[in-house]
């Protein structure tokens, strides 16, 4: 099977979005499929996907330039501001109803979308790995789903979207996937609240996220090795701790947006962490696992000598520190996921989307929620919600190991579908 896969999101340094493509493209080869093609998630976002001008006609526009006299290109540049504005070179639809016309457009152009084409065409079914893009209206999510309508509209291909979260509160988003999911082959959601807000619009299933494939080593193993001086740093962070003894972890949330240098996030979350040092006896560990959460933690950490996971930390040295944890606080999904697969309990702060409170209630555990932009102001709450759980001890780790554990086997159903074409090809 000839497979374009589209959003390899491992072109973000987000651990969590490395983690799902990691795991998701190792899914799709295993079912006998070939990625003949895979579109990242930097071009979903940047890419206008034409073809590169000709270093030829580059050279001869330069050219032009020096002849041509200065009267000519001064005209030009007046007469400019009196012209209608050019139409956007931009492939993607900004609304439902330029999907058609667009679709038109790539086809007539297509000498300017060669490559694109090239990957579309060849393929014989488009994956589409959702993650944690059908939320707002990014140009990401129109792209993922103009490419799944031309797909299937004009080339006839098998198309799934698979592995995501589907917050569809803005309108505009809203009707794009109300024309384009009931016209999919196959859809998962990763959580049950967005398997319940599109069931009117399609026939989308719950599965697991792709990422419940990463497993922590145990930790009498793990910590023989990464007790070892300086071997969990990663330039310019440092993270000296002793994984053989007791350790929480704590972390950010994708709800962060700021301008400049946070400065009020950093002293709000500061005070926790002062807060949480009296309180817990173990050793505390920042982790970040995206670029939001840097300039937070790195600041804080240096303030109070603590030791910080970096974003370029590999994903399976992530998942040890998390998943042998003694807990984890934070926001993030992909985190939270990798703890529980060790049985680390999640005390969750608010994240973008409902995804935290999906998958704290999926796990079956206490569904309270902090702010991120004021958690100091609940640090007695939290203090008391991690000594709750930590008395709990390894019956809770245990459920929740297990539960994690089966989430990993289920899985794999977000490739049920190729499961299936490649039974019958056979």
């Amino acid at each position: 099977m000839k497979v374009l896969f589209v959003n390899d999101s491992t072109s973000n340094c987000n651990w969590g979005d490395r983690a799902a493509a990691i795991s998701l493209k190792h899914m799709v080869t295993q079912c006998g499929g070939t990625i003949c093609t895979a579109i990242t998630e930097d071009a979903l976002v940047h890419s206008s996907f034409r073809e590169p001008l000709r270093e030829t006609h580059r050279v001869g526009a330069r050219i032009i330039r020096l002849l041509a006299p200065p009267v000519v290109w001064s005209v030009r540049q007046r007469l400019e501001q009196y012209l209608p504005e050019k139409e956007s070179q931009d492939i993607i639809p900004q609304r439902w109803d330029e999907f058609a016309p667009r679709a038109k457009l790539l086809l007539e152009q297509e000498h300017l979308y060669t490559k694109l084409l090239t990957g579309l065409r060849e393929s014989e079914i488009i994956v589409i790995h959702g993650d944690g893009s059908m939320v707002g209206n990014p140009r990401m999510a129109r792209a993922e789903l103009f490419l799944a309508y031309f797909g299937k509209k004009h080339l006839n291909r098998s198309v799934i979207l698979i592995n995501h979260t589907a917050d569809l509160d803005h309108p505009i988003l809203q009707e794009i996937a109300e024309h384009v999911y009931p016209m999919l082959d196959d859809i998962t959601f990763r959580d049950q609240i967005s398997v319940e807000r599109c069931r009117a619009m399609c026939q989308g299933r719950y599965v697991p996220d792709s990422a419940f494939w990463f497993s922590p080593a145990k930790k009498e193993e793990w910590a023989t090795l990464a007790q070892r001086p300086t071997y969990m740093d990663v330039w310019p962070d440092t993270a000296c701790f002793d994984p053989t003894k007791s350790y929480i972890c704590v972390g950010g949330t994708s709800a962060f947006s700021y301008d400049g240098t946070p400065a009020e996030i950093i002293d709000d979350w500061a005070a926790l962490l002062r807060h949480l040092r009296s309180v817990y006896q173990g050793q505390i560990i920042l982790t970040v696992s995206d670029i939001v959460d840097q300039a937070i933690f790195r600041p804080i950490a240096a303030t109070l000598q603590l030791p910080l996971i970096s974003i370029n930390t590999p994903v399976q040295q992530a998942v040890d520190v998390l998943g042998n944890a003694d807990a984890y606080i934070g926001g993030r999904w992909h985190p939270s996921i990798f703890s529980l697969r060790g049985g680390s309990p999640v005390i969750s702060v608010t994240s973008k989307t409902f995804k935290m409170r999906a998958l704290i209630e999926m796990a079956g555990l206490e569904t309270r929620l902090y702010d991120p932009y004021a958690v100091a102001a609940s640090k007695e709450a939290i203090s008391s919600q991690l000594l709750d759980l930590l008395k709990q001890g390894e019956a809770l780790r245990d459920k929740l190991r297990q539960w994690a554990g089966g989430q990993a086997e289920k899985c794999w159903s977000n490739v049920a579908y190729l499961k299936r074409v490649g039974a019958k090809a056979i």
